[in-house]
Formats: C-alpha cells, sequence, structure tokens
C-alpha cells in the first residue's frame, strides 16, 4: 500500500488520518459531493448549527470503523484470525476493506439527504440502490482496483457498505466487518448520533460511545457457530444509551415538527420541478443524479420564487412560509382506534385540500430481532433483549400531525379535535 499519510481535523474525533487510496476517493466526484449534502436537511431551520454534510459523516464513520476492527482483533488475538480464515496480512486487507466500506456507505444519498428518499426513480429503492452503483462507477471502482498489494474487489465494499441486512454474505469475514459499519450497534449509527447531538446541541443525543467501542468483541452465534460482533457485559448500559440516545434525537430532532413539515414541503416543491417528479436513474450527464445537490436545489427554489407555478411552493421554503402545526393525535387516541389517523386525513383534506399537509412519524425504538446482538455475561453469551430491562419496556414512537396554512389553522385544529373525541366516544 502506499506509505503516504494525510491528516484531516474533525470536530468530533479530532485528526482522522487516511492513506493514499483513501485520499483518491475522498477527491473523487461522487464524494466531494457529499459536502454538499447536508446530514440533517433542513433542520437548520429549527438548529442553526445543524449544517454538517454527508461528507463529514462518511469520514467519521471510516475512522470508528477502524477503531473497532483494532479493539476486537485485538481481543481476539489468533484465534480470532483463525476462526475467520485470515492470515496476518488478511488482517491488513480486511482492515482496508473496512475503511474503505465505512468511508463510502452513504455516497448515494440524495440532496438534503433522507427527506426526499420518496422520489427515487423506478428501480431503485432506496439511496443504497445508488450507493452500490457508485462504488461499481467508473468515479469509483478503478480508485479501488488500484488497492494494491491487496486487490480489492469492488463487491466485497458494496458488502460493507451496504451492511449485512442489505447485502447478507456466506463469507464470515464480510458479514462481520459490514455489521460493523450498518449493524444495531454499528459505526455509521455511533457516528451519526454522536455528530448531530454535537451540532444541533441536544444533549439526549450523546452516549458513552468510547466504552460502548473498548467493550465490543466477537463470539460464536450460539446458534449458528458463525463469528458475530458481540459486547462485554460491562458495555450493556453503553449499548442501552446508543439506544436511548437514538430514541431521544428521534423524539427531540428527526421528528421535529417544524423539520418534519419542512421535509414535506421539499418533496412538494421537488415533485413540481423535476422532471417525471423523480430523480433521474442515470447517475452522469448535465441532469444525471450525481449532478443534484442541495446547492443546486437551493438554487432552483431560489429562481423559482417568482415562478407562476412554483413560487408558493419555493416560498414556503425559502420564506418560512411553512404550514404550522394544528394538531397532533394524542397517543392513546392511536391506541384505542389504529385507523385513527387515517381516518383522520381523510376527513379533513375533504375540507383543506391544498391547505393541509398531513404527517405521520414512525420508529420503532430499536430495529433488534431476537438472537441479533448478545451480551457476553458470566454465564455466556444473552440476547440483549432478554438481559436489558431498559430496552424490553421502550415502546415504538408514533406521532401523527396535521399541518395547516395560517388562515386556517384554528378551524383545522378545531375540526381535528373534534373528529378525535368523537371517534373516541364512539362505542
Amino acid at each position: 500500500m502506499p506509505s503516504s499519510s494525510h491528516e484531516i481535523r474533525d470536530p468530533v474525533h479530532n485528526f482522522i488520518i487516511f492513506n493514499d487510496l483513501e485520499r483518491d476517493l475522498l477527491n473523487s466526484r461522487p464524494m466531494q459531493r457529499l459536502k454538499y449534502i447536508k446530514q440533517l436537511a433542513f433542520t437548520y431551520e429549527v438548529y442553526p448549527g445543524a449544517t454538517h454534510s454527508r461528507f463529514e459523516h462518511s469520514l467519521g464513520t471510516m475512522e470508528l470503523a477502524s477503531q473497532a476492527f483494532d479493539i476486537i482483533t485485538r481481543k481476539g488475538g489468533p484465534k480470532l484470525l483463525a476462526e475467520l480464515g485470515w492470515s496476518e496480512n488478511d488482517e491488513d486487507r480486511c482492515r482496508q476493506v473496512l475503511r474503505l466500506g465505512a468511508l463510502l456507505h452513504d455516497v448515494g444519498h440524495a440532496p438534503f439527504s433522507h427527506a426526499p428518499e420518496s422520489l427515487m426513480p423506478d428501480g431503485i429503492a432506496g439511496h443504497e440502490d445508488f450507493t452500490e452503483r457508485i462504488i461499481r462507477s467508473a468515479d469509483i471502482r478503478p480508485i479501488i482496483e488500484r488497492s494494491k498489494p491487496f486487490n480489492i474487489d469492488v463487491e466485497e465494499v458494496v458488502a460493507v457498505a451496504l451492511g449485512p441486512k442489505k447485502k447478507p454474505q456466506e463469507d464470515a469475514s464480510l458479514q462481520l466487518l459490514g455489521e460493523l459499519v450498518a449493524g444495531e450497534l454499528g459505526v455509521d449509527r455511533i457516528d451519526y448520533l454522536v455528530r448531530d447531538a454535537l451540532h444541533t446541541g441536544a444533549a439526549a443525543g450523546r452516549f458513552d460511545y468510547q466504552r460502548l467501542l473498548n467493550t465490543l468483541t466477537v463470539i460464536n452465534h450460539p446458534e449458528t457457530g458463525t463469528p458475530v460482533l458481540a459486547v462485554e457485559a460491562g458495555g450493556l448500559h453503553a449499548a442501552e444509551g446508543l439506544i436511548l440516545a437514538r430514541y431521544f434525537m428521534f423524539l427531540q430532532v428527526y421528528f421535529h415538527n417544524v423539520r418534519r413539515i419542512y421535509d414535506r414541503h421539499l418533496v412538494d416543491f421537488l415533485e413540481a420541478w423535476l422532471p417525471n417528479d423523480r430523480f433521474p436513474s442515470d447517475l452522469d450527464g448535465e441532469d444525471g443524479y450525481l449532478s443534484f445537490t442541495d446547492e443546486r436545489v437551493t438554487q432552483a427554489i431560489d429562481h423559482a420564487l417568482h415562478n407562476a407555478a412554483l413560487g408558493t411552493l419555493a416560498s414556503r421554503l425559502r420564506n418560512r412560509r411553512h404550514f404550522r402545526k394544528a394538531y397532533e393525535v394524542p397517543h392513546d387516541a392511536m391506541s384505542k382506534d389504529p385507523d385513527i389517523f387515517e381516518n383522520l386525513t381523510a376527513y379533513i383534506q375533504q375540507d383543506f385540500p391544498d391547505q393541509v399537509r398531513v404527517d405521520e412519524s414512525k420508529k420503532e425504538t430499536y430495529t433488534l430481532e431476537p438472537g441479533e446482538v448478545y451480551i457476553l455475561t458470566d454465564d455466556g453469551p444473552r440476547d440483549i433483549l432478554t438481559v436489558s430491562e431498559l430496552i424490553q419496556h421502550l415502546r415504538p414512537i408514533w406521532i401523527g400531525r396535521v399541518y395547516a396554512e395560517a388562515g386556517v389553522r384554528e378551524q383545522v385544529k378545531t375540526k381535528c379535535r373534534r373528529f378525535v373525541e368523537e371517534r373516541g366516544d364512539a362505542p
């Protein structure tokens, strides 16, 4: 491998060191594009510091990935290498594959990140599909293929970048590396929570991630015997801390009512502005997917302010003329009647078809499946879902909101409240 090293100073991890291969990837067009895609879309309208980019997050994920790798291989020693079929040179090679996968894991994001995910073209299920295509593209593939002396296969990088749920692998080492990046306790999640907490100032997103990293280990899965990531007993509270941090960040930041309506207005504008109401499927060209950034969309919004067809949609985003929350369905009403929000939506849109927007924010508190994450106790590996009472008692997040233009907001609020009260009183 090239012997040169380079450094970038990062507000979360301080100095991040990278080699020539990683520098070439950072300088590639797809990675440079991430400098112009905000991590949290229009969240800066609520939390002014939240202007950080996917580029920063990608660097942080690569840094944490190698920290986690060094910890588990040091603990596992020759026994782990033997179980994974690695030689000493394989260890260095797998570390490099891991870093590349971590660096490129978000390269397929659309402008403003998750907000316009519904506008992907036919045949593209989400930004991960674009990530896969971009890693295989002429911008990235030739750089990876220059990874001498390791001769890294592009498909290995794809597998690690997307993780085991998107790209399950028979190869135990690739499965483990993908889990380190995109698993339930993976470094992608760790970095975005810590980074988002820093830039928003939301203290609820902070947790002892260094403790979690330092208690990571590898065990043989009790049922399959495959090497999988686990947490030592001393790291249980740190793992719970990650899950709680994610829970509260969704409540306080990601599902903030103003942030959510900006997402909706952005989708409204993009649907009206984009050809065929979707992003293009082609990567390259003047109007290819890689040409779309936050800056391009923001310029389009500015240019549309005086456009008869798009001016109103653009003004909602640019001049803070967004709809305001008129009503939020009580959680107990949803518990009694799971269809209440759907019925409320149909009811209120009959009278106010163009003056209201509805938003249903849903998130499982955790997406763990039984047997997915183990805590290494004195009695051997135990499923974290059986060990942690805290996780067992967290309920899924569900928020149903109705937003309205200022002129009809009180009318909408009254109608919504009356509708929900009548439904609640119904036998």
